[in-house]
């Protein structure tokens, strides 16, 4: 089942998914790929539900299926639309994660549970959409092996910005273009105080998507450069590659 799940996400399949899946931030990198398997499928008149298991590689990693991945997400979101331009939603996001501590420069096996919310409103044309979003999160960490980043919590609130433009008069071709920034605030460890809640980085998203005629399947190509910290910052690209399959009503 496993070797299923990993060639299937290195392959990008995504089913029954009306949008893309962003990739997540994997720290220090040159670059590093995103691929994701997910599930979408409607409760009922008012809630849909979103399933998806996917996984990070950083540039070490990212043409070797051998080593071990850089980060596992497994994530549960339910959301709802109403009065046609709002939606709101709430999930549950499971991580395991590679991640290189900057004091020790040694790499630590990371888990985190994850908790958000997000609203957002649309603004539509007859050819374009614009779709401000806001989110936030709480995170809790487990990093048994480095005792400076156990037990640790975070709050992030994220602010974006995405516009969809549709290419053709059928709308089977799209540019999907976002940008989003990311504020957080973290529970000190030894002192078990709060920091100020100060932006963090920001994620900047293009992605080209093509619906063959008469087909279920959306292809997609994506980029995202992650520009992350204030005054020292360092960026690092991402490519994101799927296939989604819309699926059929049965009558």
């Amino acid at each position: 089942m496993k070797k299923f799940l990993v060639l299937s996400a290195l392959i990008g399949i995504v089913l029954h998914i009306s949008a893309q899946i962003s990739p997540p931030g994997l720290g220090h990198a040159k670059s590093a790929g995103w691929f994701a398997l997910g599930i979408k499928k409607k409760i009922n008149k008012k809630w849909e539900s979103m399933s998806y298991v996917a996984m990070g590689r950083t540039g070490e990693t990212l043409l070797n299926p051998v080593q071990k991945s850089s980060i596992w997400v497994l994530n549960q979101e339910f959301y709802r639309t109403f009065k046609s331009n709002w939606k709101y939603s709430f999930a549950l996001s499971l991580r395991d994660q590679k991640e290189k501590m900057a004091a020790t420069n040694q790499t630590v096996d990371q888990q985190e549970i994850r908790l958000y919310g997000r609203l957002s409103y649309a603004f539509k044309g007859s050819k374009f959409k614009i779709t401000p979003t806001f989110r936030q999160e709480f995170r809790k960490f487990f990093a048994p092996k480095s005792l400076e980043d156990a037990e640790t919590f975070a709050l992030r609130s994220r602010l974006r910005l995405q516009l969809s433009v549709d290419l053709n008069e059928d709308a089977t071709k799209k540019v999907i273009i976002s940008s989003e920034q990311l504020f957080s605030t973290e529970k000190d460890f030894v002192s078990k105080e709060w920091s100020d809640l100060k932006y963090h980085e920001s994620r900047f998203l293009a992605y080209y998507s093509v619906t063959p005629k008469n087909s279920a399947v959306t292809f997609d190509i994506g980029y995202m450069n992650n520009l992350v910290g204030g005054n020292h910052p360092y960026d690092v690209s991402y490519l994101a590659l799927d296939m989604v399959f819309s699926g059929k009503k049965k009558k």
